[in-house]
Formats: C-alpha cells, sequence, structure tokens
C-alpha cells in the first residue's frame, strides 16, 4: 500500500513533525499488524472467543468497534438512501471511512487526518462517498451541517505534554464548541478515547517511554476533563470503559508483530521493530493494571449551548 506523498500541515495539538514520527513511517510496516481494516484504535470483543484466531477474530472485533460508534451517532434510525452526513475527526487509513461507504445508512463521509501518508493512501483508494482531507479538525469549515460525527483515538492528541488542566480543558471545550456548531440539530458525536484512570498522569518509566520513544508530545485526558470540556455543548447519553478491549487489541498487535518481524526489520530497521514491540507491549500492561483505560462516549448536541458557572 505504498503511496507518493502529500504536503505537510500543521495542527495546534500534537506538533506536526510528531504526528510524522509515528504515523508516517510507512504504511506497509503498518499493514503488517495491523488487521485488513487498518483500524489503529482498540476493536469491541464482546462475543469473540478468545481462542479464535487473531486473523479473523481482529477484523471482527474491529468492525464490530466500527458499528458500534454508527449506532452511537444515530446510524441504526437512518433509512436507507437518506443517509447520514458523516464527518470522521481523525480518520487513520480510513477503516471508517471504508465501513461507512459499504453501509447504505451513510449518505457521505468526511475524514480528517493530518497525517500526509495516511491522506495519500486514502485519495489513491477514492472510496465511494468518501471524502478524506488532510486537514486539522481547527481548520476545518464544512459547507453544510452533518448529522454525526466520530472521533477515535485522536482526541488523545489535542492536548500536549506540558500544558496545565486549564489549558486543556480550553483546547477540549474549543473542539466540542467546534463540533457543535458542525452539527445540526439534534445531531449525534461518539468520541472513543484512551485516559488516564489509576494514575494522576504519565509519569514513571512506561509513560516516559511512550512519551519520548513513541508518542511524543501527546497528553492523554481524564474522564473528568472530557466531561467539564463537553457538557456545555453535548449531553452525554452512552458511556462504556473497557481497559480489557484496548489490551486484547493491543495483545494481537503485538503477536502479528512478532510473526512478521524480517519483514519490519527491513522496513523500519532492526531498532524501530524492538521500539514498536516494546511500545505494544508496555501498553498492554498499562490497561492489564488499570493505569488508563478505554472510554466509549456517545453525545447529543445541545440546542444551545449552556452557561455553566465557572
Amino acid at each position: 500500500i505504498t503511496t507518493a506523498p502529500a504536503p505537510a500541515i500543521t495542527t495546534a495539538g500534537t506538533p506536526a513533525d510528531d504526528i510524522a514520527f509515528h504515523y508516517d513511517l510507512g504504511n506497509e510496516f503498518y499493514a503488517l499488524w495491523l488487521d485488513e481494516t487498518l483500524a489503529y484504535t482498540a476493536g469491541k470483543w464482546d462475543g469473540v472467543p478468545r481462542e479464535e484466531p487473531d486473523a479473523t477474530a481482529l477484523p471482527r472485533a474491529q468492525r464490530a468497534k466500527l458499528d458500534h460508534h454508527l449506532d452511537l451517532v444515530g446510524a441504526k434510525d437512518a433509512r436507507p438512501g437518506d443517509g447520514l452526513r458523516l464527518l470522521d475527526v481523525g480518520c487513520g487509513w480510513g477503516a471508517m471511512l471504508e465501513h461507512a461507504s459499504r453501509d447504505d445508512r451513510v449518505a457521505t463521509a468526511t475524514g480528517l487526518t493530518v497525517s500526509p501518508a495516511q491522506y495519500a493512501f486514502l485519495a489513491a483508494r477514492a472510496l465511494p462517498g468518501a471524502e478524506p482531507r488532510l486537514e486539522s479538525w481547527e481548520d476545518h469549515r464544512p459547507e453544510r451541517p452533518y448529522d454525526a460525527i466520530v472521533g477515535m483515538g485522536s482526541f488523545e492528541h489535542f492536548a500536549t505534554a506540558g500544558m496545565t488542566r486549564a489549558e486543556r480543558l480550553a483546547v477540549y471545550a474549543r473542539h466540542f464548541e467546534s463540533c457543535h456548531g458542525w452539527l445540526r440539530p439534534g445531531g449525534r458525536m461518539s468520541l472513543q478515547t484512551i485516559a488516564y484512570d489509576g494514575v494522576a498522569d504519565g509519569a514513571g518509566p512506561i509513560g516516559e517511554f511512550v512519551g519520548s520513544d513513541v508518542f511524543p508530545g501527546a497528553r492523554l485526558p481524564r474522564l473528568s476533563e472530557i466531561a467539564t470540556a463537553c457538557d456545555p455543548y453535548f449531553s452525554v447519553v452512552a458511556l462504556t470503559a473497557s481497559a480489557e478491549d484496548y489490551a486484547r487489541t493491543l495483545a494481537a498487535w503485538s503477536a502479528r508483530l512478532l510473526r512478521a518481524r524480517a519483514e519490519a526489520e527491513r522496513l523500519i530497521g532492526p531498532e524501530g521493530y524492538r521500539r514498536y514491540r516494546r511500545y505494544l507491549r508496555a501498553s498492554e500492561v498499562t490497561f492489564l493494571r488499570g493505569a488508563v483505560t478505554l472510554y466509549r462516549i456517545g453525545l447529543r448536541r445541545r440546542d444551545e449551548p449552556l452557561r455553566l458557572p465557572v
């Protein structure tokens, strides 16, 4: 899945160079250990037997996750032929865009990515009804309102290391305010994000390793920060937490990368391979220990933003 590079852009969240450090290692490398959907967020493993081989189990869990988010934003209530206008914030390699393009409950799907490698890959695919954009959410200006917005794995990049809580809340609130403005009255939004749970922040050897060697510049949110930032603009209609879903996804990715070691070392070198194996195993441990968790949140747009006390 090699494609030509696209022009770089900047974002007010995780710096563009840090985004490229992680996501632009090469589409071929990620295709080695992600499943056929190329989804790079946790799957939804309910009902997937542990003994099922990851060759079939992982894509099944990923598609169940995509269906879950479509349900959260109201696709199950959409009539065929009168589908939703969907925005995917941080669309990655297009797992949701491809899934939505095959679902007659979705009319059009726009995907935002700040990774030139991801954008080039998506632009070459030309999925029906899907429009990828090399654009940050801060710069997005839709021509008309959306019915639904999905964000899976992007929220973690909106704040940066070194920000105060007040600064993080300001960024998160600005994002929810933007989403509120992009949606029609009664529109829905779903969010999937990693967040701190059993620890206050990313201090410690694992957090320092991930923050320096894998996701430089990123800073995870806490649930209280998400709730505070979204409250003026959205009602929370669904909330689930599942650290297990991410731990199991990471274990599957790690096993697939191990089996593809020779090709991975050819593509990114032995040290790059070892770094990613450490990252996947260390991240799995953080979920198993309860230091971080995975939230899936369903939101409904408020007709008018609330004026809440500071």
